[in-house]
């Protein structure tokens, strides 16, 4: 366990200014617990990889389904990380199955006290458009406006960006983007999954998620009692009904129990 004194870029807005941090108070362990989110197929899976720097979550052709929790001590570090499932950015929320939604309320609470940071990764190799800017609006609103304070952009296909720095990838793409960086404080990291012998970049990331941490007074997300127990509550309503689907399903495929027929 240690306690933080730390000089780091405080971003707000577009205006970068040096802010000495002291915390004489908060005493932070040695372990970081994150949660990777956003679209499909936008390398959530692979980035745990990177950060993990061992090859704990399945990558390739299939989705992931579930979320999944995987541990592993990196630069002296203990961390957790969780990977959720993606989410379609052109289904409109309210198009979202509700038991999806709540599943991914409910995230948050795999990883008990709760998660540092929350990583939403974006893919460079895609232009972010205003759809999938409301998606993910949409999305961060299920979790409350105070998950923002405990957010950063983890731009995936860093590759991509050539002789360019993120900063200008940020600037030529226009006012989605730069609502979103804005709204991560201007918090965000790159990552290039295919280099895994880039070790730099997990330490990097680390980092920068400790001044995250440190800003927030070493305090993490945690969902609301009053929004837990409503998703419980559905949850349970959810599965009510299922049952009841399947007791009438069964029912009805037993002998005798067709319903009557009227003969002219």
């Amino acid at each position: 366990m240690h306690k933080f004194l730390r000089t780091f870029l405080l971003c707000q807005s577009s205006k970068a200014v040096e802010t000495t941090v002291v915390i004489t108070n908060v005493t932070l362990n040695d372990s970081i617990l994150v949660i990777l989110i956003g679209s499909r197929w936008a390398g959530k899976s692979s980035s745990g990889n990177t950060i993990l720097r061992k090859e704990s979550f399945e990558c390739g052709r299939t989705r992931t389904a579930q979320s999944e929790v995987r541990h592993g001590l990196v630069d002296g570090r203990k961390l957790t990380v969780i990977d959720a499932p993606g989410w379609s950015s052109s289904l409109s929320l309210a198009e979202i199955p509700e038991g999806d939604k709540q599943r991914f309320k409910l995230n948050a609470s795999k990883c008990p006290p709760g998660p540092n940071a929350f990583l939403l990764v974006i893919p460079i190799d895609s232009a972010f458009s205003v759809e999938q800017k409301t998606s993910v609006k949409e999305h961060m609103k299920l979790l409350g406006e105070r998950v923002w304070r405990y957010t950063m952009v983890l731009f995936t296909c860093g590759d991509y960006l050539g002789e360019k720095t993120i900063e200008q990838h940020i600037e030529s793409e226009g006012q989605a983007l730069k609502w979103l960086t804005e709204k991560c404080l201007n918090r965000y990291h790159v990552f290039n999954n295919k280099d895994k012998s880039n070790l730099s970049q997990v330490t990097k990331l680390l980092q920068k998620i400790e001044e995250m941490v440190c800003y927030n007074g070493g305090s993490y997300y945690k969902v609301e009692e009053h929004i837990f127990q409503v998703i419980k509550e559905k949850q349970k309503e959810v599965a009510e009904r299922a049952e009841e689907r399947r007791k009438k399903n069964h029912n009805c495929a037993i002998p005798g129990n067709d319903p009557p027929h009227n003969f002219l």
